[in-house]
Formats: C-alpha cells, sequence, structure tokens
C-alpha cells in the first residue's frame, strides 16, 4: 500500500477511520524545531544579542505554539483530507486556518530580537524590509486567493500530492506577507502607522469578496474535484457545499481581519489617552467641573 504523505484527492469513497499523513507531522514538526533551537539556525557562530534571543517570553510562546496547531489542524486528517479532495467547505476552513489563523498567530509569537539579528545577516535585511511592506504583502495574497480559487487551477493541482501541497503553502506564505506589516515585531522592519493598519486589514478583505460570491451564488458546482468527489454526507450536495464554502470564507474568514482590527483600534485609543497631558486641578475648577 502507497503511503500518501500530503492530503490530496483520491477519487476514494470517504471513511471516518483515521488516516497518516507523515508529511503534515514532519512540516509542523520542523517549524517546531526551528522555533525551540534558535542557535542552530546561524551555524553556531555568535551574533550580536543571541543571549537575547533565547528568551521566549510565555506569551510569545503560547502564540507561536497556537499557530502550529492551526496549521496542524488545516493540513491533517480529518479537515485536511476531506478539504482536499471532498468537500469545498472543508477546502474553506483550511483556506481560512491556514491564510488568516495561523500566521498572526505565529509572528506574534517571534521576539522583536529575533528580526534584530536576521537584519545583521547578507541578504535577509532587503528580503525582511520588502516583507514589511504593504502593497508587497497585500498583492501577494490577494494573488494568491484568486488564483488558487481558479476552477481549472485547483482542479489540476489537487489531484496530485505535490499540486495539493503547494497550494496549502502558497496559503501559508500569503497569509504570513498579508499580516507581517501589520504584526511584525521590529519597527525597523514594519513602519506602517496605526491608521493605515486600519485601511490595509479591510483592503484585505476585498479580494476574497470575489471568490466567496461566486461560491455562493453560481448556479452549478464550479470545481470538478467536488463535484464528482464521492459524497460524505449524503443529504449535502455538492451546490450545497459550495454554498457553505462561500459563506465560510466571507462571514467567517473576515472575523480574524476585523478581529485585528478592533485590537489596533483599541490599543492605539488606550496609547492615545495615556499620552494626554494630565489636567491641573485649576483649570477645572475654572471651568466649574470641580468643588
Amino acid at each position: 500500500m502507497t503511503v500518501q504523505w500530503w492530503c490530496s484527492a483520491t477519487g476514494q469513497p470517504w471513511t471516518w477511520g483515521w488516516k497518516a499523513y507523515p508529511g503534515v507531522w514532519l512540516f509542523v514538526g520542523a517549524l517546531a524545531f526551528w522555533y525551540l533551537t534558535p542557535g542552530r539556525r546561524y551555524d553556531g557562530r555568535t551574533v550580536a544579542g543571541a543571549t537575547d534571543r533565547l528568551t521566549v517570553r510565555p506569551s510569545q510562546l503560547f502564540w507561536f505554539f497556537t499557530g502550529l496547531l492551526a496549521i496542524w489542524l488545516a493540513l491533517d486528517w480529518p479537515i485536511g483530507a476531506l478539504g482536499a479532495g471532498y468537500l469545498a467547505s472543508f477546502h474553506t476552513a483550511s483556506y481560512i486556518l491556514l491564510s488568516l489563523v495561523a500566521p498572526p498567530c505565529l509572528i506574534l509569537g517571534v521576539p522583536e530580537a529575533w528580526v534584530r539579528e536576521a537584519l545583521q545577516r547578507p541578504g535577509w535585511g532587503p528580503a525582511l524590509r520588502l516583507c514589511g511592506r504593504p502593497w508587497f504583502g497585500l498583492s501577494v495574497f490577494n494573488v494568491v486567493v484568486l488564483v488558487t480559487h481558479v476552477p481549472g487551477v485547483l482542479d489540476s493541482l489537487m489531484v496530485t500530492q505535490l499540486g495539493a501541497l503547494l497550494v496549502d503553502l502558497g496559503w501559508l506564505a500569503g497569509g504570513l506577507l498579508l499580516w507581517f506589516p501589520v504584526m511584525g515585531p521590529s519597527p525597523e522592519v514594519v513602519r506602517l502607522k496605526r491608521p493605515l493598519k486600519l485601511a490595509y486589514l479591510f483592503a484585505s478583505t476585498l479580494a476574497p469578496t470575489i471568490p466567496s460570491a461566486f461560491l455562493t451564488f453560481a448556479q452549478y458546482p464550479l470545481y470538478s474535484t467536488y463535484e464528482l468527489a464521492p459524497r460524505v454526507f449524503e443529504r449535502l450536495t455538492a451546490q450545497e457545499d459550495q454554498q457553505v464554502a462561500g459563506l465560510l470564507m466571507k462571514l467567517v474568514g473576515d472575523l480574524p481581519v476585523w478581529f485585528g482590527f478592533g485590537v489596533i483600534f483599541f490599543r492605539w485609543a488606550r496609547e492615545d489617552e495615556r499620552q494626554r497631558p494630565p489636567v491641573h486641578p485649576d483649570a477645572l475648577r475654572g471651568a466649574g467641573l470641580s468643588r
């Protein structure tokens, strides 16, 4: 029996029996190894501030492994397997987890000192500064989302493990580039001011509206991968599943963005209130506001 390393369309009847996907475990494990062994990423050389890099706050550890959990849920059985070749709605759930949930969590888990050290290494500085540019992140994310939801492209990719892997990695990379200008830990790389961050997040919700509308209002199934797949739920037709996918993409997919929008807005308001100079009691008495 051939081992399937990555979730992809198989055409086989769906079974709720657990199935192993070693490629997913290796990918998630490699990310965890990278995070927990920071010194090995620099070939054992001493870099300025290396001792600071080893200090990871508990909150950063929590956020990074929350992001890893989101990746694992999106790629492994059953969500990854159902989304790869059976249900468009689960395919959209994987998209939301990989593009909109995992990336901000991973970025929040990276200490600022790590980014500052990377800036000192040849080639890393220009690459990180490019990732901090909002036009770049938004452009790449929009292209990835639109291209991977073109029926011909998706149907061609999902039939092979390599193609399905490219779709998943594209969503994750696009999400990281989308969120980095907003959540990036280093002000030397991320220079977007808070009002522009709010506008940027709002703009990020526009492009996914296009595939969401097509999925929701199309009069026929758009993807042969899911139209011809063995049915998982007998009462759920391929078109109904597609409509659920469209609604999930918009209604649920926008929630992480609006959550980030709210966090930025309220932090901005709180800091603005802290920076206001205290009002002298004499001024209150002169205005008749104090006894």
